[in-house]
């Protein structure tokens, strides 16, 4: 049975409560423990050393090493790599303000691992793996904004220079001898209450396309999660609101 941290998406934890949850080091951006059999991942903004991105509702990871090139069968780089069908659980965490541990929840590959070049932390270039993820469910948990970007057009117009930006955000920071996090979220007026999500009750049984799984059939509906079931990777569970604001899946 798979292990459950009784976390919310959204919750904020400092780095002894994460460790204490489940059971694993205080340390690094990939944390195995067997003692819940599970992979804890950090997305950590504030360090300056990886380079995540949002493109389109998927996180692309970066790989475990900070100097020379990343090896995909080393330590929990395997252990990602694997989570379809290794048993391990993987839950991911973001920082945006340093110290604070935003659950994402769990996550799982939505597409294969790829490589490209990211400086180490010697500032030598270097070949890193990159792991396409997304929650599971989708969910619209707080995310960086200077690394979101709509679509792959949209990472490629305005992206590429994402990470040299943040690097000076991060020394100007540092010069001026600052210790909190590098990240500013704009000022957002509070939004106004949205009415509740109703799923379609006559959508279960109706054909559907996504990208990434191919062609299902929506079995069930939770609340407003739906239940599809694919039939090349089987039973997956998606946030309606999410799939249809997104464009994640398609009638057909």
């Amino acid at each position: 049975m798979a292990f459950n941290p009784g976390l919310s998406i959204g919750q904020i934890l400092k780095n002894a409560d994460l460790v204490e949850t489940f059971k694993c080091g205080n340390m690094g951006g990939m944390r195995r423990s067997k003692t819940t059999d599970t992979l804890v991942i950090v997305s950590d903004y504030t360090k300056g050393i990886y380079h995540d991105k949002w493109i389109g509702g998927v996180l692309h990871y970066t790989g475990m090493g900070k100097i020379g090139d990343q090896d995909i069968n080393w330590a929990q780089n395997a252990t990602l790599a694997g989570c379809g069908h290794n048993g391990v659980d993987v839950h991911l965490f973001e920082v945006i303000d340093e110290g604070e541990y935003i659950y994402c929840g769990r996550i799982e590959l939505v597409d294969k691992p790829y490589t490209e070049t990211q400086p180490g932390e010697d500032g030598n270039p270097r070949k890193v793996w990159m792991f396409p993820i997304r929650p599971v469910p989708d969910n619209d948990v707080k995310k960086p904004s200077m690394f979101v970007f709509k679509d792959m057009d949209d990472f490629k117009s305005r992206g590429k220079d994402a990470d040299a930006q943040y690097i000076k955000v991060l020394a100007e920071k540092k010069k001026k001898g600052k210790s909190r996090t590098v990240y500013a979220p704009p000022v957002v007026p509070k939004p106004q209450l949205k009415p509740p999500v109703v799923v379609p009750a006559d959508i279960v049984g109706k054909k559907v396309s996504h990208k990434s799984y191919g062609t299902g059939t929506i079995t069930a509906i939770e609340g407003t999660i739906i239940i599809v079931n694919f039939e090349k990777v089987g039973e997956k569970k998606m946030g309606y609101e999410v799939c249809m604001k997104n464009g994640l899946l398609q009638f057909i």
